[in-house]
């Protein structure tokens, strides 16, 4: 490692001996964790451990499974979280359905009490961010902030190809995330294919 992210890297270990994608760091003011799309017997899954350390891991558990039909759609895949904090609340959207078809696509789930690893801890709803104006399978997104901290936006892909895509098909775009009475993040639908968007607040 070095002084800032431009510097030089090098390999500092594996995380976990089992087959995992999507790695991502989930935060909470006493402990951190890390979070992936895993597999639980047959189903690929949304999996979640304690940091030990930046290099080690605690016990690994299940958090989502791909249980509704709409993340089902070809073959059950929970996949892509991307942690983000909001008005004191903590959110986890993921990724359900497959990359090959258009039903791709955001689900979310929000923390509400207990324990950050347990399925109870949290609520789980969708569908959040579909397909619409010549933006199929829109998701594996991320988030980030406006340059003044005022706005948070959603960065994701998706393709032209009606039928989905997971190859070099695909095009990134973003779009800032509204908020709901309760709270809780509109993402509202993909922009028209080409649309300019005003840039994030502060540029």
């Amino acid at each position: 490692g070095g002084a800032t992210p431009w510097d030089c890297f090098s390999y500092a270990g594996q995380l976990t001996q089992d087959w995992g994608i999507d790695g991502t760091i989930l935060r909470f003011p006493s402990q951190n964790y890390f979070v992936w799309s895993c597999f639980s017997g047959t189903l690929q899954t949304l999996c979640i451990a304690p940091m030990a350390s930046p290099t080690s891991l605690g016990a690994r558990t299940v958090l989502s499974e791909p249980t509704p039909s709409w993340g089902r759609v070809d073959t059950p895949v929970n996949e892509g979280p991307a942690a983000m904090y909001h008005g004191g609340k903590t959110f986890l959207s993921f990724n359900v359905s497959f990359c090959w078809t258009s039903s791709y696509q955001l689900g979310l789930l929000t923390y509400k009490s207990g324990g950050p690893t347990l399925m109870s801890s949290w609520t789980k709803t969708g569908q959040h961010f579909s397909s619409a104006y010549g933006n199929y399978g829109p998701g594996h997104n991320g988030f980030f902030q406006s340059p003044d901290g005022t706005e948070i936006w959603n960065v994701y892909h998706a393709t032209k190809t009606t039928t989905g895509a997971c190859d070099g098909n695909r095009h990134t775009a973003a779009k800032k995330v509204s908020w709901n009475s309760d709270g809780s993040p509109n993402f509202d639908k993909p922009d028209v294919l080409g649309t300019v968007l005003a840039g994030p607040s502060g540029e």
